[in-house]
């Protein structure tokens, strides 16, 4: 079976050596990446596959905390791929073999807009420290590095007959803290005189609707002025769409749609839940 160590992503993951990448202590003693561009970061974060499934050097002399700010940063610094990675995670909480990975994140709706292969967005969630790498024989066993001591290049080569990936605890802690419950309740409490035009906004989107017809849905509104200063222009309609889709509330697939843990809190605050 053909290694994929041949496959790279830009340049190799972050170096505990040179703190490049490292996320530092802010003033308030929370975790912070250091200052650089988070398109260079999303992009930084590949590696080859040897790299990917030995982090040792790298994440592992980092403290969880730490390792769980690094993760949120690869997850969120490139908006369009920002669902698929936080699907992924999710998807792999049960191992899971390469195919299927691949097959999973192509089927996402969010995938129309990506930039990268479904292996390569893997990768990223790989070497970001969120997903554990395996190599399984032909019997679904993890091929350890036991196993492959004392074997030469192309007799590991024949060893290894697929690749599995699964979801580790740093993930599973980041899946909990991007849950779209969490970001949705978490918006709806920033602004509260936005908050039943969020709601609206959300039932509206039970129906797949074009920007054009959440615009005219909220144009000349009140609420577009709340907050606002005298003399301020009005925020547009836009913002409600992009700040529910940021949150996981709506997805875009041929027109704005609900997603179906946008559906599931509607249906609680309708029911009287957390209002």
């Amino acid at each position: 079976m053909k290694n994929r160590d041949d496959a790279a992503v830009g340049a190799k993951g972050p170096d505990a050596s040179d703190g490049a990448c490292a996320p530092v202590p802010g003033e308030d003693g929370a975790i912070e990446a250091t200052a650089r561009d988070a398109q260079d970061d999303f992009i930084s974060i590949g590696g080859d596959f040897a790299e990917r499934v030995d982090p040792a050097s790298r994440l592992e002399d980092m403290a969880f905390e730490e390792r769980v700010a690094y993760l949120t940063r690869v997850v969120m610094s490139n908006p369009m791929q920002r669902e698929i990675l936080y699907k992924t995670l999710k998807y792999c909480s049960s191992r899971r073999v390469l195919s299927d990975v691949e097959e999973s994140i192509a089927a996402y709706p969010e995938f129309a807009g990506a930039t990268q292969s479904p292996y390569y967005l893997l990768l990223f969630l790989v070497n970001g420290g969120g997903i554990d790498a395996f190599d399984l024989d032909a019997e679904g066993e993890v091929v350890t590095a036991e196993r492959k001591e004392g074997l030469g290049i192309d007799e590991i080569d024949d060893l290894v007959a697929q690749y599995a990936y699964e979801t580790n605890e740093v993930g599973k802690y980041l899946i909990e803290e991007m849950s779209p419950k969490n970001r949705l309740v978490e918006l709806l409490d920033i602004v509260p005189e936005y908050y039943d035009t969020y709601i609206e906004v959300l039932g509206f989107l039970e129906e797949k609707q074009s920007f054009a017809d959440v615009d005219r849905l909220l144009r000349g509104r009140e609420v577009l002025t709340a907050n606002r200063n005298a003399g301020d222009r009005p925020i547009q309609p836009s913002v409600f769409i992009d700040k529910l889709e940021k949150a996981g509330g709506i997805y875009w697939e041929e027109g704005w749609r609900i997603t179906p843990e946008g559906k599931e809190l509607l249906e609680a605050l309708e029911g009287g839940l957390g209002a």
